[in-house]
């Protein structure tokens, strides 16, 4: 008789400072096959420890104890250890308590007493929605195997493996971060790296639209750009709950002046040595950072609203790019998109059609994102993507329709490239998108 394959056991850390509460919930958890109790700590700062040694995939982690309080610990390790999801387990359930949890790194919340079942359920519930955190880590293990014997210069030099996809608009408030972040978690798959960057650097937004928080931003990367290797990179990168990596810009403006240019684009090189696909929310300005970050870049997601001067802005920015060739004209790397496209009942007379600004910019629309302020209101505010809760309903379905459009058009070259590596031309976007140049 031949048995069927192994269930994958989940392992569980239990943190609470009453023994008979860590007792009992290790007694609970010894009836379920699948669950094996790794360790179990009365402190905040054994938890830790405990948890860096034998990194659990679960945490039932309590909010008040002696030492160390329970948000300050998982947020400790929800850094240390990013595979491991914290489930908070505490007497009180007020919102102020569960916002606090979530935006330390939790993933669930449950409150004493608990249930068997409950717990059980929670258990599985937060082990599952973590695989894409798992497999992520695991794909940067292998990144790190595979980069650890090449020099650090050479590492930070090389030419990126990984697509970089640079999205910006020349007209502010057009919704930039929104689509930055959208489009990340939208191309993130179990088998491929996503990184997001922030270099909107004076005032970027990514943390914020995600609810992320952290000591480390970009600028500890581009003060040793030459000096670094995936494991220093890995300590400034944030995990979101969805499993989205990413880097912040600095938490105050005027750290932006410290950074150059260069320093930027060497860096994304080598962020691309060890990403599929690195996402680089941008600033409006066009400076010397963003021609650089263009010229690396595979594509560019212009944004714009469809209004006259964010449209005739956009066209100004064409016109720039295409006049600057390396090698080939950088508006050949054009992804045009349209956001905030109001529904046919609700356009008025100052609404320019879809069809007019194809002709003004000389090129097809890939996507439109029709207006729903509400709904993006609610993801910024809980920090999730909508592509991540609304992937079926708009905008969010529209959204992941703009990162398919993006994977297909790289994905697409890359296997033209394959197949006849010396015939890459300039009409290959032409023939995806439509544009005339």
């Amino acid at each position: 008789m031949t048995s069927g394959p192994q269930k994958q056991m989940i392992k569980v850390l239990i943190v609470d400072d009453i023994p008979d509460v860590r007792d009992n919930l290790r007694k609970l958890l010894a009836f379920e096959p699948d669950i094996e109790v790794v360790g179990a700590a009365g402190t905040g700062r054994e938890a830790i420890q405990i948890a860096t040694e034998m990194r659990p995939d679960v945490v039932l982690m309590d909010i008040n104890m002696p030492d160390m309080d329970g948000i300050t610990a998982t947020k400790s390790i929800s850094t240390a250890v990013r595979t491991a999801a914290v489930v908070i387990v505490s007497v009180q359930s007020e919102p102020g308590y569960l916002r606090q949890a979530m935006l330390a790194g939790a993933r669930d919340f449950l409150t004493k007493p608990i249930a068997s079942e409950e717990l059980y359920t929670t258990i599985r519930r937060v082990y599952e929605r973590n695989e894409p955190v798992r497999q992520q880590e695991a794909l940067m293990a292998d990144a790190r195997t595979t980069k650890g014997d090449m020099p650090k210069k050479a590492i930070s030099m090389s030419r990126a493996a990984g697509h970089i996809i640079v999205v910006y608009s020349p007209q502010g408030g057009v919704g930039t971060t929104t689509i930055a972040t959208n489009l990340a978690s939208g191309l993130m798959r179990a088998d491929t790296r996503v990184l997001l960057v922030d270099c909107a650097l004076q005032f970027g937004d990514v943390d914020a639209f995600l609810n992320l928080q952290s000591a480390a931003n970009i600028s500890k990367l581009t003060q040793s750009v030459n000096d670094l290797d995936p494991d220093v990179i890995e300590n400034v990168v944030i995990t979101h709950g969805s499993g989205l990596k990413v880097i912040t810009a600095p938490s105050h403006p005027e750290q932006a002046y410290d950074i150059t240019s260069s320093e930027v684009k060497d860096l994304i090189l080598m962020l691309g040595t060890l990403y599929d696909y690195i996402i680089i929310d941008t600033p409006t300005q066009y400076d010397d950072l963003t021609l650089k970050l263009f010229e690396i870049a595979e594509r560019i997601v212009m944004i714009a609203n469809p209004t006259i001067p964010a449209i005739r802005n956009c066209r100004k920015m064409i016109d720039i790019l295409d006049a600057i060739e390396q090698p080939t004209r950088l508006s050949e790397k054009v992804i045009f998109v349209l956001n905030r496209v109001a529904n046919e009942k609700d356009r008025g007379h100052g609404t320019v059609p879809v069809a007019s600004i194809e002709n003004h910019i000389k090129r097809k629309v890939t996507a439109t994102i029709p207006q729903d302020d509400r709904a993006v209101l609610t993801s910024v505010n809980q920090g999730v993507p909508l592509v991540a809760k609304l992937k079926s309903r708009s905008p969010g379905r529209e959204l992941m329709g703009l990162a398919d459009a993006v994977r297909r058009s790289v994905e697409s070259e890359d296997e033209a490239i394959e197949e006849k590596p010396a015939e890459r031309t300039k009409s290959g976007l032409r023939a995806i998108f439509g544009g005339s140049g």
